[in-house]
């Protein structure tokens, strides 16, 4: 799928539609839909009773709702479109079939849902590793192989390894990859064995990104893939990577591949966007901003050497640069 496949075409519609669709349940569960009836809804009455407690969900079902043309935007409020106005008379038939039956729905889902997050773990893995191999990896391992690594390339957040592996066989260098699934460290062992196999050094290790360990000199690239939005708040975030050039101290680069949540200009249908923004404000998250992330790079005492967009929407690459503290 070219990039340009992601925005503009019958599949963005379709999934978009899909993601407002649950949205439209929530929002009538939470009493958006008896507000916007009333008067527009402002953003800054989010952050007031009755929606304080619940903004960060709120503001992901309105989101949801304006990407499918359910609300419009208008001098930073939000309002029912004529979509929207007779959708809310039919709500019923959301809440019916999406709501009524959710549990059925989800059942019919292979997986296990994690106990934490609710999410079905091992379906988030396997999409997201078809994604990055479809989208993502080339260009991923162009831009490590374009560090001429000269040492051990570690991955915080390994999955099954098969990426990192990639690199190494890319490179030529060995590889050390985290992760804090059992399940997935059990997985990268066929990544191990095949690197074995093919003469690299390749070690997959249970452990927590934000926090792997003693030291690890030999360390020369450490990557982060798509999980620097779940490491929040900010300061502590920053801390976490700050750590990194304690636990990595010979390391010259640090790469974070990560998405952000778009600009309030984006409105329309898209495919991938409008899950990834929707799904987290369930979960109570706010992906940051393009701004945020680089101020928080800063923050964290790194410098910018080069950031490139991804194909996946509003999905980044930042090489960083240590800056070394002396005295």
């Amino acid at each position: 799928m070219a990039g340009n496949e992601f925005a503009h075409s019958q599949m963005a519609q379709m999934f978009t539609g899909a993601v407002a669709a649950h949205a439209v349940v929530v929002a009538d569960d939470i009493g958006l839909f008896d507000a916007l009836i009333k008067d527009p809804v402002r953003e800054s009455d989010l952050n007031k009773p009755p929606w304080l407690h619940d903004r960060v969900r709120a503001r992901g079902v309105l989101q949801a709702l304006l990407r499918a043309g359910i609300v419009r935007r208008s001098d930073r409020a939000f309002e029912l479109t004529e979509l929207g106005t007779d959708l809310q008379r039919h709500v019923a038939v959301f809440k019916l079939w999406f709501g009524g039956y959710a549990s059925v729905l989800a059942r019919n889902v292979a997986g296990t849902p994690d106990p934490t997050t609710h999410a079905r773990g091992s379906v988030v893995a396997e999409s997201s590793g078809r994604i990055g191999a479809q989208h993502l990896d080339e260009t991923i391992l162009q831009l490590l192989e374009s560090l001429q690594p000269r040492g051990a390339i570690c991955d915080l957040g390994c999955g099954a390894a098969t990426r990192l592996l990639a690199v190494c066989e890319r490179t030529g260098q060995p590889g050390l990859g985290f992760d804090i699934s059992a399940s997935a460290v059990q997985s990268a062992q066929a990544a191990v064995r095949d690197a074995r196999a093919l003469g690299i050094q390749l070690d997959v290790q249970r452990g927590d990104a934000t926090a792997p360990g003693r030291q690890r000199p030999d360390v020369d690239i450490v990557m982060q893939a798509f999980m620097t939005h779940h490491i929040a708040p900010d300061d502590y975030c920053a801390a976490v990577l700050r750590s990194y050039k304690q636990t990595f101290p010979n390391a010259r680069y640090l790469v974070v591949f990560d998405t952000v949540t778009p600009p309030a200009s984006v409105e329309g249908a898209e495919l991938f966007g409008p899950g990834f923004d929707y799904l987290h404000a369930l979960q109570g998250m706010e992906p940051r901003s393009s701004e945020a992330m680089r101020r928080l790079i800063r923050e964290a005492g790194y410098r910018c050497m080069q950031e490139t967009a991804l194909s996946v929407p509003h999905s980044y690459a930042w090489i960083l640069q240590p800056l070394r503290e002396h005295g």
